[in-house]
């Protein structure tokens, strides 16, 4: 059977997400901590983790490009999953009875227009949405309702009383998949993540791009992320590009990139999916 670790509970999104990738036999462990996700799977306590990396509103999970390092995680993966956001409550809770509303910080931000049309909800930070859920299902609370998912309804038998309640529609998060560093490479993958360091020389971060400029390859993401252990003003940076660690052009970028870093690493090459169409 297959052990996958999630960070937040059963009903999550990223709940939703090991569901949609490992649909079979599998078993999804909690984890409270997007830390302790990287440390099941470094620790071979899980086959894989699941997290989140970035939201298309509020930007990048800045602690999880430092734990794709410090942990040596593979991503074998990725996910964009639209977030839909819905207010839950009790069988029989009118939203009109509503005194408190329980979720996490950021989703609790992601409902704001709709939380100031009902100023009487007094808003109580969770560590999690379908945690929020749980804990008004487990205390059987009749004036409070979650902001959660659907699923996270469905999972412990409650109510949705508005749906769709996220001001910005258009409110996707991409999750990685991680493995331990010795799971295989997908031969089929077209997409590929690394981090590298750059040399200490004039226009570094611009030789570095032109790696790849050059070989018409796609940078979809770009991140930097301070040196802990470096010197002052020193930074990793961490590319996704759109091809294949095998592929001749990659091979080319990279041979030519070993001159204008100190450090290279390939975190993962895998099959990407399908990125949010632009309207």
């Amino acid at each position: 059977m297959i052990k996958i670790s999630i960070q937040g509970a059963r009903g999550s999104f990223h709940d939703i997400v090991a569901r949609k990738k490992f649909p079979g036999d599998s078993e999804i462990i909690e984890s409270e901590t997007f830390k302790q996700v990287f440390e099941d799977v470094h620790k071979g306590v899980t086959d894989y983790g699941v997290v989140a990396i970035e939201n298309s509103v509020y930007g990048s999970f800045l602690e999880n490009y430092d734990f794709l390092l410090k942990y040596d995680a593979r991503i074998v993966g990725e996910e964009y999953l639209r977030i839909v956001l819905n207010l839950i409550a009790l069988p029989g809770t009118k939203i009109e009875n509503i005194t408190e509303v329980y979720t996490h910080p950021m989703a609790m931000n992601q409902s704001e227009d709709f939380l100031e049309k009902h100023p009487k909800m007094q808003r109580i930070e969770s560590e999690d949405t379908a945690a929020a859920v749980r804990l008004i299902k487990g205390q059987e609370l009749h004036t409070a309702a979650a902001i959660g998912s659907s699923l996270a309804a469905e999972i412990y038998g409650m109510k949705i009383l508005a749906k769709d309640i996220e001001t910005e529609k258009r409110n996707y998060t991409r999750f990685l998949i991680i493995a331990r560093p010795d799971t295989p490479y997908d031969l089929d993958a077209d997409k590929t993540s690394l981090v590298v360091r750059a040399k200490n020389i004039p226009g570094a971060l611009y030789l570095v791009l032109k790696c790849f400029n050059d070989e018409g390859i796609n940078l979809s993401k770009i991140e930097s992320r301070p040196m802990v252990t470096g010197r002052v003003w020193e930074y990793y940076f961490y590319l996704d590009f759109e091809k294949g660690l095998n592929a001749p052009a990659t091979q080319r970028a990279l041979k030519e990139l070993e001159k204008v870093t100190s450090m290279i690493k390939v975190l993962g090459t895998y099959r990407r999916d399908e990125k949010v169409e632009e309207q």
